[in-house]
């Protein structure tokens, strides 16, 4: 027994559909053995939950009983949590209970995740395998080298910002982004029921792997039109932050026109954050600054300089709790790792000196 097509809002349907056309997959995403394997890939790194443990105690089960919702259309998606993070700024986040993850994480290892990176630019760097942070911030040195052998250090600098970009996307857009890239009618009927999970007309919840893919969609036709019509050779994007890179600042303004009308007609908007300024100034991307040495051509990474007196802030606050009591013994040692780990992706060498020191300053005894 199979699900059928169904429009946005209204529940999958059993039916004859013939499973074995190579485009379609949502079949094989529901199939006990995918269901069970997208469970334990869901629990990776969340088994410090009570709620995961008492899911996954009882994995076989559920999954069973998740595969009989689908087979018999009665699969509803659960009431969302709702939290907020502070790093590394104020973000809602609504997160998907475990079984829909369940659900998500096997239709996108079936196929709904290749359907919507496929056609990606190669620089668009979240959410996908292979690519994230590292690779955002290489390619960034890859393209500001390959500008100065071509330009030098003169240049212009566009950077753009969508003002909250997951509260302000429309469901519509998103929901035409989707049936544009997905393959299997099913499965763009499992992602439309997702997108309308959401109260309102708009706005998309951060949290789960096929709300990012979503947001991916949403801009991926900006991203053609910036490369191919606009022509901007070093152009780079993570998430709703990118970056235009080009020797003419008047033509950089035209662009900005441009994007913006293209922004606006997805219903969304430019935030202040968005700046045109001289190459030399360095590129600002994913709070590293970017620039060029004049003399060897050599491209400098630099980390802001506000996230050092958080980090300092951070520490010293972590060792009082920590000696009071109030958190576990090395803490803080743990915060420093993780700190001075970022912190090598750039050219920190000094900083981290700095850091160390005030590290073992904080624990009262001298370096090891």
């Amino acid at each position: 027994m199979w699900v059928t097509q169904a429009p946005c809002g209204v529940a999958l349907l059993p039916s004859t559909h013939d499973p074995f056309m190579n485009d379609q997959y949502f079949d094989k995403a529901i199939e006990f053995g995918n269901l069970y394997k997208a469970l334990k890939k869901s629990c990776r790194n969340v088994r410090w939950k009570d709620s995961v443990v008492g899911y996954e105690a009882n994995g076989l089960k559920n999954t069973y009983h998740l595969r009989q919702d689908l087979l018999k259309g009665k699969y509803r998606i659960s009431p969302y949590q709702h939290f907020t993070v502070y790093e590394p700024k104020k973000r809602e986040i609504v997160a998907t209970r475990l079984r829909d993850r369940q659900f998500q994480k096997a239709l996108c290892m079936a196929g709904l995740y290749n359907d919507m990176v496929e056609h990606l630019i190669h620089d668009n760097g979240a959410c996908q395998t292979g690519k994230g942070t590292d690779f955002t911030l290489d390619r960034m040195t890859a393209h500001l080298r390959r500008y100065y052998l071509e330009h030098g250090t003169e240049g212009w600098v566009l950077k753009c910002d969508i003002r909250k970009f997951f509260p302000s996307t429309s469901h519509e857009v998103a929901k035409n982004a989707v049936r544009k890239r997905i393959s299997d009618d099913r499965a763009a009927q499992a992602v439309c029921n997702v997108i309308d999970s959401f109260e309102g007309d708009t706005g998309i919840g951060l949290g789960s792997q096929i709300s990012q893919l979503v947001e991916l969609a949403v801009l991926d036709d900006l991203d053609h039109y910036i490369k191919e019509r606009l022509r901007i050779k070093h152009y780079l994007r993570y998430m709703d932050d990118f970056v235009l890179i080009h020797p003419d600042k008047s033509y950089l303004q035209e662009c900005r026109k441009r994007i913006e009308e293209k922004v606006q007609a997805l219903g969304l908007e430019l935030n202040k954050k968005t700046t045109l300024y001289p190459l030399k100034q360095g590129v600002r991307m994913m709070n590293w600054r970017f620039v060029i040495a004049a003399d060897t051509g050599r491209i400098l990474r630099y980390m802001n300089g506000k996230k050092l007196g958080k980090q300092r802030r951070k520490m010293k606050k972590l060792m009082a709790k920590e000696r009071a009591g109030l958190l576990a013994e090395g803490t803080t040692r743990n915060s420093f790792i993780a700190w001075r780990a970022n912190a090598k992706r750039g050219d920190t060498f000094y900083q981290r000196q700095r850091m160390e020191h005030y590290f073992y300053d904080l624990k009262g005894r001298k370096e090891p």
